[in-house]
């Protein structure tokens, strides 16, 4: 019995999973269906914005990420850090001579 409580207890802990969630918008509007994707590492995992420009993804890698949001044609990425635990971003894109930038809030 102990054994078996130890495996799964292992098997848990080894397959933890990081949570990065938030916001993107441009100026006071927040963004609706933009394409999104979150690398880290090897890992990537791809999603969109809803309606209201909140997205949340989730993957089984941590550590330094880049988040990147396609918006018009145009691509601006951000690093963010993935934990164990949720991870929340409020996110703005800047157009600056013509190129999109991704920023914290």
């Amino acid at each position: 019995m102990i054994p078996t409580l130890l495996t799964i207890a292992a098997l848990a802990w080894g397959s933890s999973v990081g949570e990065v969630s938030g916001d993107i918008r441009e100026g006071e509007n927040y963004i609706a269906e933009a394409a999104i994707e979150l690398t880290c590492g090897a890992d990537t995992v791809r999603g969109k914005t809803d309606k209201s420009g909140s997205f949340r993804l989730t993957t089984k890698a941590s550590g330094k990420c880049s988040l990147s949001v396609i918006h018009k044609g145009n691509t601006a990425s951000i690093d963010v850090v993935v934990f164990d635990k949720p991870s929340k971003y409020r996110l703005v894109l800047e157009l600056k001579d013509g190129v999109y930038i991704l920023k914290r809030v």
